[in-house]
């Protein structure tokens, strides 16, 4: 029985895809994957990728927000963390195969512009409990922050909506002079995901 419900899974899953409009569409555009166009909205709304020298990227794989950035950069200076491999190469971009979590930022000795999270953990079908865990992984690049982002800098992330993102959008309102929701056209409207832009980071100077 299992086997037969994951079966059907995979099969919608394909059926879906091959249907998606964006998914042809990234194809037609060299892009690696659909996230690429969620990304790309956001940076027409709000201006944020141009305007931004050190990016650090946590989630990059397989590449589609990095294609975007270089899309959108003249001169980018791109760090990515993902335990997966990226599908893309550039003189650009340093890439990390590690986990984030785990990484001690002491050891980058810059600051970013703009830190962008398309993070998320292996789902599990059952929305609240998909919540918490995404909403941890926010909490720890929030932890972070004072580390790795400059002085009126951005953070860009994913989250699916849920109980813990109101306690999230407090904290960044304290932190952020502006903070703002956004859903993209291009993300499933049956989806949760949102993406939450904050800008003009409040960096605590000791």
């Amino acid at each position: 029985m299992l086997a037969l419900l994951s079966f059907m899974k995979s099969k919608k899953w394909v059926n879906r895809q091959k249907n998606d409009q964006f998914v042809k569409k990234a194809k037609q555009l060299g892009y690696v994957n659909r996230a690429a166009f969620k990304l790309e909205e956001i940076e027409q709304k709000f201006k944020i990728i141009e305007n931004s020298k050190e990016i650090l990227e946590l989630g990059s794989s397989p590449g589609g927000w990095t294609q975007v950035i270089l899309n959108n950069n003249t001169n980018p200076k791109i760090t990515c963390f993902d335990l997966l491999d990226m599908k893309i190469n550039n003189q650009d971009i340093i890439f990390y195969k590690e986990d984030f979590l785990k990484y001690n930022f002491n050891n980058i000795k810059i600051k970013f512009d703009l830190v962008l999270s398309d993070v998320a953990p292996n789902t599990t079908g059952h929305q609240s409990t998909d919540h918490l865990r995404i909403s941890q992984l926010i909490y720890e690049v929030i932890n972070r922050l004072e580390i790795t982002l400059k002085n009126q800098g951005s953070f860009i992330f994913k989250i699916w909506k849920g109980e813990e993102e109101k306690e999230i959008i407090k904290i960044l309102k304290k932190i952020f002079d502006k903070v703002e929701y956004f859903k993209p056209k291009s993300s499933r409207q049956e989806s949760s995901e949102i993406f939450i832009i904050s800008r003009g980071f409040k960096l605590h100077e000791e």
